[in-house]
């Protein structure tokens, strides 16, 4: 699992790790994003489920800056997410996100398409879909908790592979889910 470190254009270290298949890729990337308290070993099944499958996964820690507001920490947080994937040459890639991570992804998805091929959200908070946010049209999959978690790899991995293969998310302009 190499690691490494990206400093973002404001000088913030983030540290990431980038897991390969065990051959040569045979899906799109995958960048893993978590929300403030998750931490990128929560993501160790679904990682190793989804490089058996062929992915290129790629997950960070976030940063945490409790002095930010929320608008602060949410612009910060689409940055980070944007200059890894530019940064490690993953566009476009296809994100799950969980928890309030899931605004992130959609704000990058509707602020730099080119890098997002589809999304996967995870769990998101109750009103987490406000008006503001920005819209796109990728395929997209959200799940409930009730549903599958990060803490139910199986499931979540199966969900995950049968919304890539649904949607064609390998191919250029793939329906919305």
């Amino acid at each position: 699992m190499p690691r490494g470190t990206l400093i973002t254009p404001d000088g913030t270290r983030i540290a990431y790790r980038t897991d390969l298949p065990p051959r040569a890729p045979a899906g799109p990337p995958v960048l893993l994003l978590d929300g403030p308290t998750g931490h990128a070993d929560d993501w160790d099944h679904l990682t190793a489920r989804l490089c058996e499958d062929g992915h290129r996964v790629v997950r960070y820690e976030a940063r945490r800056d409790e002095r930010a507001t929320e608008e602060m920490r949410g612009a910060a947080a689409t940055s980070d997410a944007a200059a890894l994937l530019r940064h490690l040459g993953l566009a476009p890639a296809v994100l799950v996100a969980r928890s309030e991570a899931g605004r992130t992804a959609r704000q990058l998805a509707g602020a730099a398409p080119h890098l997002i091929l589809s999304l996967v959200l995870l769990d998101e908070p109750p009103g987490a879909c406000r008006n503001d946010d920005a819209h796109d049209t990728r395929p997209t999959l959200a799940l409930r908790a009730d549903q599958a978690t990060p803490h139910d790899p199986h499931t979540l991995h199966e969900a995950i592979g049968e919304f890539l293969r649904r949607t064609g998310a390998t191919r250029k302009g793939a329906a919305h889910a």
